[in-house]
């Protein structure tokens, strides 16, 4: 068995899910660990009993391994191995660049095998799969490193220091596996590493997946959206930006080069919901980094944009927890994030630098207060307080928060 450190959170949803009649597909960006949580799960499979030549894993976007450009070819490349049947496992790594690949994918399903694939372009999977085998698959998003599972790296492969120090390496440079195994590297070669992967993500997945002619246009609001993470952002204000720049976009264009860029898993788009009608509202939406390291390289680390760096390290833990998390208006007051358990029962969460000054206080506590309702409620902040729990709402410093157990905020 190769030598990993195990990503219990998405191997458990795969257990839950094997054997069982559903396509599974793994979507998230490049070099997230995708990849490596597949060849986890093989592993486990061989580790369980199943013969290894019943299982096929194929790196469709690697040429060496498998030059492998269509349907056809990819069905040739399975039954060279074996006829998919029940009890075979196939794996099928970065399909998205196989020509009508969910014909393959369906044979194989059909066939009564186990199948599992990756991709980047979390839309374009979705849509292909919906239309063609709507109702048949489960889609698993793959995140960086979660706050708890950058721990578990470093302890493994980076130099000691504190939990707070190690806080800020993990805003400072990101949670993507390939970097956090650089710990203790020259911050130089970080910088490289992690710039040489938002180039190819960019790139593949942005540029030349949705055949942009204008690179120069969609980079320019990729830095916007980069700036102004937890900030409202509204298609007018980033056709502003560019405006500002010297370059003219339609309204068109950039919404459709926004939908490229979250595709691509670059950022992810939460909209505000209102807490009466639980309806989304067509009003501006907020932007965050899927990984604030990529946002480090893009634009610079600055400490004025501390707000913005902690609203998005909260937001990508509440989407790693409980894959789901939005802004709720209460009576034109805004709760920066609800996100719902397993039973949809919500869960509201306010994200303030600090909430020593009473008015500060007061401010995240009022939109919590207006909530007619008994669900947990929760302030998380980057400072200390001397009290955890203020009229009936948790007040917990965000890395407590990040190191406590998933389901527990009450």
């Amino acid at each position: 068995m190769a030598d990993y450190i195990l990503r219990e959170h998405y191997l458990e949803i795969l257990r839950g899910f094997r054997d069982r009649p559903v396509i599974k597909v793994i979507t998230g960006m490049r070099r997230c660990g995708k990849s490596t949580i597949m060849r986890m799960f093989c592993d486990e499979l061989i580790a369980s009993g199943i013969p290894e030549a019943d299982i096929l894993f194929l790196k469709l976007g690697d040429e060496l391994e498998a030059a492998i450009s269509n349907h056809r070819e990819l069905i040739d490349a399975v039954k060279e191995c074996f006829i998919p049947s029940k009890g075979k496992y196939i794996f099928l790594d970065e399909i998205q660049d196989v020509d009508e690949w969910e014909r393959a994918v369906e044979t194989f399903f059909e066939r009564g095998a186990d199948v599992y694939i990756t991709g980047s372009n979390s839309n374009m999977l979705s849509t292909e799969l919906s239309t063609r085998l709507s109702g048949r698959y489960v889609r698993m998003d793959v995140l960086p490193l979660s706050f708890r599972e950058f721990l578990t790296f470093r302890e493994e492969y980076g130099p000691d220091a504190t939990l707070d120090g190690k806080f800020y390496e993990y805003i400072r440079w990101g949670g993507l596996p390939g970097t956090v195994l650089m710990s203790g590297a020259r911050k130089d070669l970080v910088s490289m590493l992690i710039s040489g992967i938002y180039d190819t993500v960019f790139m593949k997945d942005v540029i030349q997946r949705n055949r942009i002619r204008n690179p120069a246009t969609i980079a320019n609001l990729s830095r916007f959206l980069m700036k102004n993470i937890g900030d409202r952002t509204s298609i007018r204000n980033a056709s502003g930006y560019l405006v500002s720049k010297g370059i003219k976009a339609s309204a068109e264009s950039v919404e459709s080069y926004i939908d490229a860029l979250c595709n691509a898993n670059l950022f992810h788009h939460t909209r505000r919901k209102d807490s009466k009608t639980k309806e989304y509202l067509q009003t501006s939406d907020k932007f965050y980094a899927n990984d604030l390291g990529m946002r480090s390289v893009a634009i610079g680390y600055d400490d004025r944009d501390f707000d913005g760096v902690l609203e998005n390290v909260v937001f990508m833990e509440l989407m790693y927890r409980y894959g789901n998390a939005c802004v709720m208006n209460v009576d034109g007051k805004e709760i920066d994030f609800v996100s719902y358990d397993e039973d949809w029962n919500p869960m509201y969460f306010q994200v303030s630098v600090s909430v020593a000054d009473p008015e500060t206080m007061k401010r995240e506590l009022a939109p919590l207060k207006a909530l007619d309702d008994n669900y947990p409620k929760c302030v998380v902040i980057s400072d200390r307080y001397p009290y955890d729990n203020v009229d009936g709402v948790r007040i917990v410093n965000v890395v407590d928060f990040l190191v406590s157990e998933p389901r527990n905020i009450d």
